[in-house]
């Protein structure tokens, strides 16, 4: 901290000691050349640098990173360092350790981290449902074969699990009747998946394609039953929202702005989704874009009760922690509602 407080008031120093030299070379009373205040009246301010990451390599982190290549943020004056951080525990770590201002990842694993202790807040929602299929190898013939297998999910308290319990029990079976292995991450399920290291596990596209190529099949739909989920939302420290509502604003907005422009453009989306999947199956990203684009992402991705409390009841069965969360505490809905009031989506 002195250090800190030390190289502040040098800092502060050098800028009275640079500002009073140039004050000395004018003369006194002088006036500012025409010139010098046409230059700093069309000057554009350099734009606020973010570091911001995403937590997995799913379609739900699309709009952040649309936002990033296709120049929206610069357009709102924010320099967006947006950078994979594989899994959402990791992600949460690295928000809540300061290496990144602004995280995109689940709402379960948001909640999990408030309850541990960590001021955060959740600013938008991008899948207010649930998009989780529960697939299982071609030979499955009924709820019976999955008991004593092993079922993969990516995190433990990610939405992924929450998904695999509710699909378990909407089969009829007990979370017990299996075991749950977390892989890390989506990509290490699918792979896990695809190399027979678990024998059932929650996928959505792109994935379900290579998945379906397989032989794998849908045994549990939880996306056709509009099941309510937090499954990838915008998480920042109170702190630094409350400190900077103003960038908070911008970085909605471009958001906001994203999904729009994507629902407008399928054939300019479908490359940018290419980039952040690393997938070059154009069927499966056609699927993905109609189904993530058109289907689940909001125009406004609002932050509301209804899913939080769902979510929250859910996760409880594998974290009790959170039973008595009030979810209240861990939304704020201005920054969205700001920008609808705006129109800012249309």
């Amino acid at each position: 901290m002195r250090t800190f407080l030390a190289l502040r008031v040098a800092a502060i120093t050098i800028c009275m000691t640079i500002v009073a030299g140039c004050g000395g070379n004018a003369a006194p009373g002088a006036a500012t050349s025409p010139s010098g205040a046409a230059a700093s009246a069309t000057a554009t301010p350099e734009p606020i640098k973010i570091r911001a990451a995403y937590g997995n390599v799913t379609p739900a982190n699309l709009a952040p990173f649309y936002a990033k290549e296709k120049g929206i943020f610069l357009q709102n004056g924010l320099d967006v360092d947006l950078s994979l951080i594989d899994g959402g525990g990791k992600s949460m770590a690295a928000l809540l350790g300061s290496s990144v201002e602004i995280a995109q990842l689940g709402g379960t694993e948001a909640m999990s981290a408030f309850v541990g202790g960590g001021d955060i807040k959740a600013v938008a929602l991008f899948v207010p449902v649930s998009p989780w299929v529960l697939m299982a190898p071609a030979s499955y013939t009924g709820p019976n074969d999955l008991k004593g297998k092993t079922v993969g999910v990516a995190t433990k308290g990610g939405s992924s699990e929450i998904a695999a319990v509710q699909q378990i029990e909407r089969l009829g079976l007990k979370t017990t009747d299996v075991t749950i292995q977390a892989t890390g991450s989506v990509a290490n399920l699918t792979a896990a998946m695809l190399a027979n290291q678990v024998y059932a596990g929650p996928g959505h596209p792109p994935d379900t394609a290579a998945l379906f190529k397989a032989g794998y099949k849908v045994i549990m739909d939880l996306a056709a039953q509009n099941v309510p989920a937090v499954e990838n939302c915008t998480i920042v420290t109170t702190k630094y929202m409350n400190d900077h509502k103003d960038v908070m604003q911008k970085y909605v907005d471009s958001l906001i702005q994203a999904i729009v422009a994507m629902k407008k453009d399928k054939a300019g989306t479908i490359p940018v989704m290419q980039k952040l999947l690393n997938v070059t199956d154009q069927d499966a990203l056609s699927q993905t874009y109609d189904y993530y684009v058109t289907q689940i992402f909001p125009a406004y991705p609002t932050v509301t009760t209804k899913e939080w409390l769902y979510s929250r009841d859910e996760l409880t069965k594998t974290n009790a922690a959170v039973k008595d969360l009030d979810v209240t505490k861990v939304i704020d809905n201005s920054f969205v509602k700001n920008a609808q009031d705006r129109k800012v989506g249309g």
